[in-house]
């Protein structure tokens, strides 16, 4: 599935109308009406109370549609004129052929549904004092809201939330996805999304969504070198748990042998929570992690390796993160202290020998970049995207919607996941999965899709068994 912003959008438009395909006036009715159908389809709405509100351009003519074909088809419908007459010609036209429905200048009373048509993507700026009141008013009701195309008061393309927007419970968008969905703020407005057909094909896309991944099935005569070996240098004293995890998960996606780099102090914990795992115990610092590695050869016969998780950053972690960028030429995904450990010398990813995944949480990213953590969730896309381009590496930037980004300046973004995955633990999981796919030969972009995909519908999966609240980074794993 594709992402596209709003300039995409208006392009496809003037495309599909310049084509011959229909006329703007008919697209207009297209995509009220094709609103109108799946409105009527998902929810309970004839012989209820339905408003649909309405403002003054071509959004607000998408309502007006749809306010007389829910009429046509039993609901009791009021239209309400958010921002007086419409402006345009099209929503003028379709505002005339209301006839008998009700119409009215501010809410009255209760309703069942409420449908928001008041602004579409090219809204660029604060909505009014007036209208903010009416959002809330809208807000504060306690009607199934419904938002056309995006949420009235969402900027299109940064999710960014102007002054106040109406939350909605469902949103029917036309021809794509558009970026607010999926980012930071916006996607906290829309509810449950669905991207309607209304014969508009984009010829062009701004980024794309992570598709389901598919496994080739296994031959009945290969054994586990055929399926590669994860090596994880993971945990430290106090943070066993991360190794755990880590492994485990890769174990789990299929990796044919998970080799683990662990501390003698959590030697007997790591070794009793994962026997199936080659355990390689080394001296331990003052510190509770890593001393001196041979980190070439360790490596030798590994297909590709996890470095990070509940490591600790600590002068032993920094100057071992700097040999492996430098030495080490197998596939690398650096996770959490193997992220904060590059912060002082980040420039030596531009000598990588080998190609690296980081999977930084905003705040990693932040400090990686020297922005707040404010700064990064404002601009999620750029910010992944430049330092992926700049550095050469395939970022992994985790959140709501994880996004990653490759080196060439592709942006995709995950749809699976819940909240209740934000928890600790969660992150040590996904980079499991990270290696074990990376080992078994996917490339590092494909490997990184792969990951967040699996590791967001595994999540799903748990959070329908446990509750958002009671599920574990644990029960993540066996869901794999």
């Amino acid at each position: 599935m594709k992402v596209l912003t709003k300039a995409l959008i208006k392009e496809s438009e003037e495309n599909a109308v310049k084509s011959g395909a229909f006329s703007f006036c008919e697209l207009m009715y297209k995509a009220g009406s094709t609103a109108a159908k799946i409105i009527l389809k998902n929810f309970n709405c004839i012989n209820k109370n339905v408003a649909v509100v309405c403002g003054n351009g071509n959004n607000g003519g998408d309502g007006f549609v749809i306010a007389r074909y829910l009429y046509e088809h039993g609901c009791n419908v009021t239209v309400i004129l958010a921002c007086g007459m419409p402006v345009t010609e099209n929503a003028l036209f379709y505002y005339k052929k209301l006839n008998e429905v009700k119409i009215e200048n501010e809410l009255n009373g209760e309703y069942d549904f409420i449908i928001d048509a008041v602004f579409g993507i090219g809204l660029n700026r604060a909505p009014s004092t007036q209208l903010c009141a009416l959002f809330n008013e809208i807000n504060e009701q306690k009607a199934i809201k419904i938002a056309v195309d995006i949420p009235s008061g969402i900027e299109t393309d940064t999710g960014r939330v102007l002054s106040g927007a109406i939350k909605a419970d469902a949103t029917i968008t036309f021809i794509a996805l558009k970026p607010c969905f999926l980012l930071p703020g916006g996607s906290d407005y829309c509810g449950r999304v669905t991207v309607a057909e209304i014969g508009v094909n984009p010829q062009n896309f701004s980024y794309s969504v992570i598709e389901k991944p598919e496994f080739p099935a296994r031959h009945h005569n290969c054994h586990k070198g055929d399926f590669g070996i994860a090596l994880l240098m993971c945990g430290s004293y106090g943070m066993a748990g991360a190794a755990i995890l880590a492994t485990r998960a890769a174990l789990r996606s299929g990796v044919g042998i998970a080799k683990c780099v662990v501390c003698e102090g959590i030697y007997s914990a790591f070794t009793s929570a994962v026997p199936e795992a080659v355990c390689l115990p080394v001296k331990q610092s003052k510190n509770g992690t890593f001393d001196k590695i041979d980190i070439e050869n360790i490596c030798n016969k590994a297909s590709a390796l996890l470095f990070g998780c509940g490591v600790g950053n600590t002068v032993e972690t920094q100057l071992l993160v700097k040999k492996i960028i430098k030495n080490v030429e197998i596939p690398v995904v650096l996770d959490a202290d193997g992220i904060n450990a590059l912060v002082k010398s980040i420039e030596l990813l531009k000598e990588s020998k080998a190609s690296v995944i980081i999977t930084p949480h905003p705040g990693e990213m932040a400090r990686l970049c020297g922005k707040s953590i404010a700064e990064v969730e404002a601009d999620r896309i750029h910010t992944a995207r430049e330092f992926a381009m700049q550095y050469g590496c395939v970022v992994v930037l985790k959140g709501a919607n994880t996004i990653v980004a490759t080196p060439d300046g592709e942006i995709f973004f995950n749809t699976t996941g819940n909240p209740g995955m934000a928890t600790g633990g969660s992150g040590d999981v996904l980079a499991g999965i990270m290696v074990s796919l990376l080992a078994q030969g996917y490339t590092p972009e494909t490997a990184a899709k792969m990951a967040v995909y699996l590791h967001g519908e595994a999540g799903d999966k748990a959070t329908s068994k446990k509750g958002e609240r009671a599920m574990l980074p644990s029960d993540i794993i066996e869901e794999l």
